[in-house]
């Protein structure tokens, strides 16, 4: 049985410059959305037991209104059982959500937030095509925590074109003054699904290798727990939805886009216009023991749980790239940085 739930919401205002999530601009399709998603969940009600995380991503959900987000919440009210202690997370973005959304959301049974603050430098936000400032997105941040959130999540970037190791630095201090519960840093990559839009070129390789020792070396002096390349975390406060994710267990996706996988099945959503002509027309993978064994070497090898120890594993380790932790070999903070080039060769 599936019992990790994903809703995928592709809308936005505008188009950050280095998404490459599955996204539209026209906002005027959310209620024909909202009636197609509850199609899909009639699908996936079946395969469904009981929900124990349900992630709300996008796009930017919070563009969704108070009564769009209700009836959201009714369908998957009606279609899933959710347990007591379901992990309910919502992405939301500094401009687009207010303090009346976020009291709304607590109301309605979400515990957890993550807001996309990426950068807090003016110049790299305006390049990116953020809407907000840096004042915006720490001033959503204090609103939710008044709110009553005490688990939050921030994105932030790093290797981004033009941003340099103070701007980097400057970010990361402002974000562990925050003191959110989990920080998930990204490194750069140029979208491959549509044109990059960004002439400068990235910082140079030595540059992102030390914006990743400062990201390591002052999340572990904060407190964090360094517990997958690219996720760190109060002790408890880890993502179950993502850790779900990374141990390769089965999960739902609704939504124009959206992924599901569930033993060797794969299944994607329709584009945003034929979805809404037909939710359940899904394109399908079925998943061979190679693919999947690899899948859980690679997911297994992006946190701190490793893989079992072989002989041939010494040539990672002896150049400092792998270390042997009991009777599993794991990545070291060098090592992640070089993380899928060696995982092919493992």
């Amino acid at each position: 049985m599936i019992h990790s739930l994903y809703i995928h919401l592709p809308f936005c205002r505008r188009r950050c410059s280095y998404c490459d999530f599955y996204s539209q601009t026209n906002l005027s399709q959310k209620g024909a959305y909202i009636q197609a998603l509850e199609k899909d969940a009639i699908y996936f009600q079946s395969l469904c037991g009981e929900i124990k995380s349900l992630y709300i991503g996008g796009g930017t959900p919070s563009v969704f209104k108070r009564r769009e987000f209700a009836s959201l919440f009714a369908i998957l009210r009606r279609r899933f059982r959710f347990s007591k202690n379901c992990e309910t997370t919502v992405e939301v973005n500094p401009r687009s959500a207010n303090k009346n959304i976020l009291s709304f959301l607590g109301e309605n049974g979400v515990n957890r937030l993550s807001i996309g603050i990426q950068f807090l430098d003016a110049k790299l936000l305006k390049k990116a095509r953020r809407e907000h400032s840096p004042e915006d997105a720490e001033k959503l941040f204090i609103a939710a925590r008044l709110a009553g959130f005490n688990n939050i999540n921030t994105d932030i970037i790093y290797g981004f074109p033009g941003q340099d190791k103070k701007t980097f630095a400057d970010t990361l201090n402002r974000i562990t003054a925050l003191s959110p519960e989990h920080i998930s840093a990204y490194i750069y990559t140029p979208p491959s699904n549509r044109k990059n839009i960004l002439k400068e070129p990235t910082p140079a390789e030595e540059i992102i290798a030390a914006m990743y020792r400062t990201l390591c070396r002052e999340l572990k002096k904060a407190r964090y727990c360094h517990y997958e390349i690219s996720n760190f975390a109060r002790p408890g406060k880890q993502s179950a939805h993502n850790l779900n994710y990374w141990g390769r267990g089965a999960y739902a996706g609704l939504g124009a886009g959206a992924v599901s996988s569930f033993g060797n099945k794969r299944l994607t959503g329709a584009h945003l216009n034929n979805y809404l002509l037909s939710p359940l027309k899904k394109s399908e993978e079925i998943l061979t023991k190679k693919q999947i064994n690899f899948e859980k070497k690679f997911l297994a090898l992006r946190m701190l749980e490793g893989i079992p120890y072989r002989k041939t594993h010494e040539k990672f380790i002896a150049p400092g790239w792998m270390k042997k932790n009991g009777a599993k070999t794991i990545f070291t903070e060098k090592g992640w940085l070089l993380s899928n080039s060696i995982i092919v060769e493992l």
